[in-house]
């Protein structure tokens, strides 16, 4: 078994190569050949923060396994993955997923925002300027490059200092604006990746006609980055897991305010496996709504664990657990 801590882990993969193995393991999905069962949360009665575990069988890659995180108040979180070779049962690894999780995510929303964008896009909007909001950027120019990028965050030091980096580091003309409306108005991809409060930050009525929103912030029951009118405008709605989608603060209000109904919508392996249609024309609004899965976890984790292997990388404390016969 390779222990692996996050220093070990920490880029380990390129943008390619993370946005690559997403794609595989959705693939793998629409192929019928991943399992990827509802996620547990327990939130504790004592005020001491939560606990969620989120497992997958991935029978194509040979591969099982489960991230748990779990989120202690004026602490953090912490994110752990459990890496198991399916025919033998043997656990391979287990490591630090805190930047397995910030890729696995911006992969996805990058998987995504190429399923459903338009494939010319000349001006961009993002929403944040932390560290989710720096990968999210990172992995859709990867998919899509615009000309421009006008992002927001409260604090105008942080935009201004996260503008100038990334223009530096992708190339691309990044304007800081003063506000979330002048980011998103006018943009053809609109990103959210912000610190998700409990009151959307990401309104409908600034979206022109053919933009794609990728929102990967509000995945707690009381979060919240878009209102109502965002999943209404929305002509094709892309989700990760419509199931836990709907149980986010976002997904939960559209149901409620009547913007949206479960069937309406479309996870990403429906989309790549062709059995419901995208984007029909230029002119409709699409929207993909991420909260994470367990698929995204351990199809990286793999990816991780092969690499690490070959370099050398990681504590192996040989096999264990001991087994039962």
């Amino acid at each position: 078994m390779l222990l692996l801590k996050h220093e070990e882990v920490a880029d380990l993969l390129t943008l390619d190569e993370t946005i690559a193995a997403v794609r595989a393991g959705l693939a793998e999905q629409a192929a019928g050949q991943a399992q990827v069962p509802p996620r547990i949360t327990i939130d504790s009665t004592s005020g001491h923060g939560w606990l969620r575990v989120m497992p997958t069988i991935l029978n194509g890659s040979g591969v099982m396994g489960y991230k748990a995180m779990h989120a202690t108040p004026g602490v953090g979180v912490r994110y752990l993955v459990a890496l198991y070779d399916l025919a033998s049962g043997e656990l391979l690894a287990q490591m630090d997923a805190d930047w397995l999780t910030s890729r696995r995510t911006a992969a996805t929303a990058a998987v995504g925002t190429d399923l459903l964008a338009r494939q010319k896009v000349e001006e961009a909007g993002l929403l944040g300027s932390g560290e989710q909001a720096r990968a999210l950027l990172a992995a859709l120019s990867r998919v899509r490059t615009p000309r421009r990028v006008k992002v927001f965050s409260p604090t105008p030091t942080n935009r201004e200092r996260f503008a100038a980096a990334m223009s530096e580091q992708l190339g691309i003309e990044m304007v800081p604006v003063d506000s979330a409306e002048a980011a998103v108005r006018d943009s053809d991809l609109v990103a959210s990746g912000v610190r998700a409060g409990t009151a959307p930050v990401l309104f409908g009525e600034w979206l022109a006609p053919g933009a794609h929103v990728t929102a990967i912030s509000a995945v707690r029951p009381e979060a919240r980055e878009l209102d109502a009118e965002v999943w209404r405008r929305a002509d094709v709605v892309g989700v990760d897991d419509r199931e836990h989608v709907l149980e986010s603060g976002d997904g939960a209000a559209a149901v409620a305010s009547g913007a949206k109904k479960a069937e309406d919508l479309v996870e990403l392996w429906e989309l790549i496996g062709g059995r419901r249609p995208g984007r029909q024309n230029a002119q409709q609004i699409t929207l993909f709504k991420s909260v994470g899965t367990a698929l995204q976890d351990l199809c990286l984790a793999t990816a991780i664990y092969q690499k690490a292997r070959e370099r050398g990388l990681g504590l192996d404390v040989g096999s264990w657990p001991h087994a039962r016969k």
